[in-house]
């Protein structure tokens, strides 16, 4: 049986991975903050053991379990991916840090792969400094995201670690609690109140929480040393997203489009091999766009009270 390492398991992607490489018969190593951090979303899951082992004392894994057989480890533990604590400076470094830091937890225990959740942002933030864009708070968590990528990869190659880096669009799905676009959008139609967006007019991504899932066990199974593959669909103009949203809530509402200014960088997509993992790995999404959305809102209609 193959063991896997995760960081971060109780998050919204982490535990979809766990959940994929338990399918898989994989044993699975939940890396979880402290006993009072909740696992609800890794309830039922086959051969998962939870450690617990926060990431300002990651570095000392090696003493926290014995296991010297783990064949990958992968890495989704991040603070402030999302909401205000995105424009935290210190905690956006101390994230950097902590992923050094498994970096070299992995290499302890003897792991010879590393996965690492990367994001489209980091290259945003790189075509904004290219094209001399205005930077704000709003993008430390971008330049985070980059150097911890950067500096991950440098001290993997060092100590003779494997690197993969999945490149995340913009996952969703049941679960989320997030006040991501799609979470947020949903929530906010559901109770009847107006959205405001940009023109739509720019690229973007979704993809399912399941095929995410998939597609990480993929990477980390079959991707090549120091490759980063994107985990995505196909883009297309966000505006089509925001209507398809809208009308699998009710056709008749009224979107704001053009009510927020358009972001001043945006994607071409062709930073990046959108299509790697299907002419590498065969591999394909399995949930449309419109079915993903369908099941988001049913568990967000039976799970409303939830705060995002």
């Amino acid at each position: 049986m193959k063991k896997a390492l995760v960081t971060g398991a109780n998050g919204f992607v982490g535990a979809a991975v766990c959940k994929q490489l338990a399918l898989k018969n994989y044993e699975v190593i939940a890396v979880i903050r402290n006993q009072a951090s909740d696992i609800s979303r890794l309830a039922g899951i086959p051969d998962i053991r939870m450690v617990y082992c926060d990431l300002s004392d990651i570095k000392n894994l090696h003493h926290v379990i014995a296991d010297r057989d783990v064949d990958y480890t992968y890495h989704f533990a991040w603070t402030g991916s999302s909401g205000s604590l995105r424009s935290n400076y210190r905690v956006q470094t101390d994230c950097v840090k902590y992923t050094c830091d498994v970096v070299k937890a992995c290499s302890e225990i003897g792991c010879k792969r590393f996965i690492f959740a990367g994001s489209i942002m980091e290259y945003e933030i790189q075509n904004a400094v290219k094209n001399e864009g205005k930077l704000s708070a709003n993008t430390v968590y971008s330049s985070a995201k980059l150097a911890a990528d950067n500096m991950a990869r440098a001290i993997s190659n060092d100590l003779g670690v494997e690197y993969i880096c999945g490149i995340i669009s913009n996952i969703y799905g049941p679960g989320e609690k997030s006040p991501r676009l799609v979470n947020s959008t949903i929530r906010k139609l559901l109770k009847g109140e107006h959205c405001k967006f940009s023109s739509g007019e720019q690229l973007y991504d979704f993809i399912y929480i399941d095929d995410a899932a998939r597609a990480f066990t993929v990477i980390g199974e079959k991707g090549t040393n120091n490759r980063s593959y994107y985990i995505g669909t196909n883009p297309r103009k966000l505006k089509e997203y925001l209507q398809l949203i809208k009308d699998v809530i009710n056709p008749d509402i009224l979107l704001g489009f053009g009510e927020l200014p358009d972001p001043i960088t945006t994607l071409s997509y062709s930073e990046f091999d959108v299509c790697a993992l299907e002419n590498e790995f065969d591999f394909d999404s399995n949930i449309s766009f419109k079915e993903g959305i369908e099941a988001t809102v049913r568990y967000i209609k039976e799970n409303i009270y939830e705060q995002t």
